[in-house]
This record gives C-alpha cells, structure tokens and sequence, in this order.
C-alpha cells in the first residue's frame, strides 16, 4: 500500500515530496525481517518485491532526484545510476557499512546509538551526521545547497543517523526495536497508509513522480521499504 504527499508538512524533509509503504495487513509487512530496528519482526518479510523495486529505481520526478533507504542486504539492491532513484543500504553497524561503501560500492547509512559522537573516520571511511539531526530548522531540502547527500549514489562517505524516538535506547543494544516510525507523527502517517494507501503501490509510485513539478525532490519511503508482504495465514 503506498500514500503519497506532494508537499510535505514532516519537519525533517522539509516541503518536499515524499512517499509512505506498508503492507496490506500489517504495517511493517514491507520491511524486512532481519532489520534490527523492527520491533514487531514476526511482522515483516524476507523477500524483495522486485516488480514494486523496479518501479520505485525509475520513480524520478523531471529535473529532480529521488533517494530512498533499504535494509534489505545490501549486495540485493540495485547500484546507483544517474536519473535513477539512490536506495541507500540501512546498515546496523559501522562494519557492515564500511563494506558496503568500499566493497559493494554503494551509498549507506548508519543508524548509530544515541549520544555518541560524529564525525568519525573508521577503517579509512569517514562517517559524517546527517545536518538535519543537528538543527531544528534545518532540513532534506537545504541539504547539500540543492544536492542532498543522501540522494548522492556515488558518494564515498557514510551519513549517519543517531538514534531518536521513544525508542532510541533499543538502537545499537541487544533488545532490539527503535524504529523511529514506530511511534509519533510519522507512525500515525505509516498506518493510515495501510488502510487508505493504493493498492497497485508499483503503478502508484511511478504515476506520482511523473505528476509532480519539474526539479521536484522527493523521498520514498519516509517508513516502509522494497519487501513483499508475506501471504496471511
């Protein structure tokens, strides 16, 4: 299920354009299993839905960029392309996403734990937070003076993320959980779109971004991801 916002009122991206996934049944029916900030994983899936990622690589407003983010392995997602949408490999920690930039040869992020400090250099690989985290007023489309960093596919450097919500102690720990979408505004967008999003999220998706202005920005899923939502029993 997809919902689309042509102007976004999230206080993070700022008046852009963004997208929400879900499953059809539940919430996190696309996000993938093994993500390690998924609270509820019996919930989500192991499988990319490749018809749903083939749409969403050519969802590009005219003019614009699009970025998204995955934690779906990284090795599994499509490499960066100009005029094509940048899927950013989620890591789960510093290691994996030192491999992914220099081995996979694809952009990443970090989701760090809270109260540690940025930027670092790890492995020869520079680790540099996200601007937005560090001001209130700052936001996706301010970043990177009209080039966000996180829609930069060829980037060699990872944007980190250090951990916010009510569950930003769970991030980084052994318990698991602290998706920031799990609670708050971006929570109660997610699962509205469960009920009201469209159902054919691959058409969906490609109709949005060819109907949106010339040198739009856009973001896909602000929660949600690539998966295919397991049958229901």
């Amino acid at each position: 299920m997809l919902k689309t916002v042509a102007i976004s009122a999230n206080s993070k991206t700022g008046p852009i354009a963004v997208t929400y996934r879900s499953g059809e049944h539940q919430t996190y029916g696309t996000c993938p299993k093994s993500c390690a900030l998924h609270p509820k994983s019996e919930t989500g899936t192991d499988q990319i839905d490749h018809e749903y990622l083939a749409a969403l690589v050519d969802a590009v407003p005219r003019g614009g960029m699009a970025w998204t983010y995955s934690h779906f392995p990284a090795a599994l997602l499509p490499m960066p392309k100009a005029g094509k949408t940048v899927i950013n490999a989620s890591c789960d920690s510093t290691a994996e996403a030192v491999d992914v930039v220099t081995r996979l040869k694809r952009p990443a992020v970090y989701a760090a734990p809270v109260d540690t400090v940025w930027p670092q250099k790890i492995d020869g690989v520079t680790f540099a937070r996200c601007p937005a985290d560090m001001a209130e007023d700052f936001t996706c489309q301010k970043c990177g003076d009209g080039s966000p960093l996180c829609a930069r596919g060829d980037r060699n450097f990872v944007v980190v993320f250090v951990a916010h919500g009510t569950g930003k102690k769970r991030v980084g720990s052994d318990e698991g959980g602290g998706c920031y979408a799990a609670s708050g505004p971006t929570a109660i967008q997610w699962h509205a779109t469960r009920t009201k999003g469209r159902a054919n999220d691959a058409e969906a998706i490609l109709e949005f971004a060819a109907g949106l202005p010339r040198g739009t920005m856009l973001r896909h899923h602000v929660a949600g991801d690539t998966g295919r939502e397991l049958a229901q029993c």
